[in-house]
């Protein structure tokens, strides 16, 4: 699908969609508590559906509804005996997150999934895995996770760490995380501790990683409902810093969510935002020049980059290197489409230098990316001349709904299959 974005100023309001992030955190804590349940407000994005998909490859009996924006109610997880593919579609976070739960289920399985999300790193991973038992072959699962020290290099992605924090409570016997180099998207392993609380899991932090004490059980101790997300809804509300006036529903700002940074980033660009309860409203004023440190926080690279193409003067965005490694080299997406509507950018080792001017339409390549779409949406809205999208189907991966919002907001979109 190919979008047709013509100029046009982004007024009102929406509901955020909900955080994927929450929502595979918890369906995997409810599949391990076994036990009866509801999350409301899962949504339907494809990331989401490849979790509920893979538990159900796992054991997991469960319905679903349309009712509150996606209803899952659990039943129970039974015993698989017959060596499945468990799919993973495009997700990153399914992959990594349940390879080391079936391992510690000792469940004999293979993930599969796109090429492109087996060609991420994922060897590290597996290799501090197989040194605890696992006997991973590729992605052919044939052993059973034990406990003890788990040394993991945390600067590739905090969901091998998530990932570990899910299995550990389940073995045996006690374990260590030891995080070795700098920790990426820390706000992201906030949000699995918070999860894991919600479930009745102690974990307790220690000097450079966690301590998990073994032999514990996942209980379903109340109905979850998934939050309005931070990251998709950064989209929009940028949108309305730029040149509009926005207000974002289901928003709650006392998240553990990383990406609600977005609201701190719109302020320092001068952008006029208003909070009260869970709605949030950003409206134009100032456009000043920023500095934005991503590394806890790389999902918002992309719509800052399309920020600062609007500032006062050149804007830098630090932490920008694990970009290269995501749906796509979103680093080499990002200085793509500023290059072909007319700003310029500079990359340094781990940072980006965006000089703003006046941005012109073009057609701008969608790259199989759900981020890289919506931001192209919203630099081509305040660009000079019409903008297509190629590739626009990207959005269903976390935001299927953006294009409908996006024009319910005033935004101008022609549909060309």
């Amino acid at each position: 699908m190919d979008v047709k974005i013509t100029p046009s100023n982004i007024n009102g309001t929406f509901y955020a969609p909900p955080s994927k992030s929450q929502a595979h955190r918890f369906l995997i804590c409810a599949y391990l508590s076994g036990e009866k349940g509801i999350i409301n407000n899962i949504g339907t994005s494809k990331d989401v559906f490849a979790t509920l998909s893979a538990l159900k490859s796992l054991g997991v009996v469960c319905r679903e509804s349309v009712n509150n924006n996606g209803e899952v109610v659990f039943e129970k997880r039974e015993v698989i005996n017959d060596n499945p593919t468990v799919n993973c579609f495009e997700s990153g976070s399914t992959l990594r997150f349940l390879l080391p739960v079936a391992s510690a289920l000792g469940i004999k399985c293979t993930f599969t999934g796109t090429e492109r999300l087996l060609s991420r790193p994922n060897d590290k991973l597996i290799k501090v895995l197989n040194e605890h038992n696992a006997d991973i072959n590729g992605y052919a699962l044939d052993g059973k996770l034990t406990s003890g020290v788990f040394k993991i290099d945390a600067s590739v992605s905090s969901q091998y760490i998530t990932g570990l924090l899910f299995s550990l409570p389940i073995l045996d016997g006690d374990s260590e995380i030891i995080l070795e180099n700098d920790v990426v998207s820390k706000d992201y392993i906030t949000l699995t501790l918070d999860a894991l609380q919600k479930f009745g899991i102690e974990i307790t932090k220690i000097d450079n990683g966690f301590f998990v004490k073994g032999n514990q059980k996942y209980k379903f101790l109340n109905n979850l409902s998934v939050e309005g997300d931070f990251s998709s809804a950064s989209f929009l509300l940028t949108a309305g810093a730029i040149g509009g006036k926005v207000t974002a529903k289901n928003l709650n700002y006392n998240s553990n969510q990383g990406d609600k940074k977005i609201i701190e980033l719109l302020k320092e660009f001068g952008a006029n935002v208003e909070i009260k309860g869970n709605e949030i409203t950003v409206s134009k004023n100032e456009r000043n020049a920023f500095n934005f440190n991503a590394k806890s926080t790389p999902d918002l690279i992309q719509i800052a980059s399309v920020l600062a193409c609007f500032a006062s003067r050149e804007c830098k965005i630090s932490g920008v290197d694990r970009l290269k490694i995501k749906e796509s080299d979103r680093l080499k997406g990002i200085m793509d489409f500023l290059s072909k509507s007319g700003v310029k950018s500079k990359y340094l080792p781990d940072e980006l230098i965006i000089f703003p001017s006046n941005p012109v339409g073009n057609t701008f390549n969608g790259d199989n990316d759900h981020r890289t779409v919506m931001s192209e949406c919203i630099l081509s809205t305040y660009s000079r001349g019409n903008s297509t999208i190629l590739g626009a189907e990207a959005i269903n991966k976390s935001y299927p709904d953006f294009f409908k919002d996006f024009t319910l907001l005033g935004g101008k979109t022609n549909v060309l299959f």
